[in-house]
């Protein structure tokens, strides 16, 4: 599964080494009644770690399809240009490019990644995302490097979920820095606000996977 929201950030250091549980505390940027957005710095970095948690309602196999419907993604991720998967060497595992636009000073972004997933006995999804390699990126762009990306989907009922998504995106190039965090956090926060109002909706809700177990 994709997917993530782009983190216009850079790094202080080259590869900077992510030690988790050596960073701060988590910071809260931004909440509501079913929406939350916490930050956090990453030691050795000027990067910020992010963590998304919003309750939405949906069947746990309509909001895995959602994410899959890449047709759909630049309707719902916020800035994204255009999605397609690449290949899916199985039913949990994917390989998605995403392209993101681009704007004064920022030069159009993909990210190439490949997302795995599995079930828990408790009946819990997690998408572990990381960089897929053997891809190259279109001429007009600069690939992303995906530090750390995780989803965790917790079923409440058969028609709610609790979504978290954590997150260390590194946008790479010359970025201003007075851009870098509120971009970031506005656009993850934009992001969880077009996915809470589009996937009740979705199609997919009305569909099922045979490799999910629901609530």
């Amino acid at each position: 599964m994709l997917i993530f929201f782009i983190s216009i950030t850079k790094s202080f250091a080259n590869n900077p080494e992510v030690n988790k549980e050596a960073n701060s505390k988590w910071l809260e940027w931004k909440k509501d009644a079913t929406t939350t957005i916490n930050y956090r710095p990453v030691i050795n970095s000027d990067l910020i770690e992010i963590k998304a948690e919003v309750k939405l309602d949906s069947s746990l196999s309509g909001f895995l399809l959602f994410l899959l419907d890449t047709d759909n993604i630049p309707n719902w991720l916020d800035n994204a240009k255009e999605s397609k998967i690449l290949q899916s060497p199985n039913n949990n595992t994917h390989i998605f490019t995403t392209e993101f636009h681009s704007f004064w000073p920022i030069k159009s972004r993909e990210m190439i990644i490949k997302s795995r997933q599995w079930q828990n006995d408790d009946l819990s999804i997690e998408i572990q995302i990381e960089n897929a390699e053997g891809f190259t990126q279109k001429k007009h762009t600069i690939l992303v490097d995906v530090v750390f990306a995780k989803w965790l989907i917790i079923p409440i009922s058969p028609t709610e979920i609790h979504i978290e998504y954590t997150f260390i995106v590194d946008a790479k190039g010359n970025v201003p820095t007075w851009l870098v965090n509120p971009m970031t956090l506005k656009s993850t926060w934009n992001t969880l606000k077009n996915i809470k109002k589009q996937l009740p909706q979705s199609k997919w809700q009305s569909k099922s996977l045979a490799n999910i177990k629901e609530m």
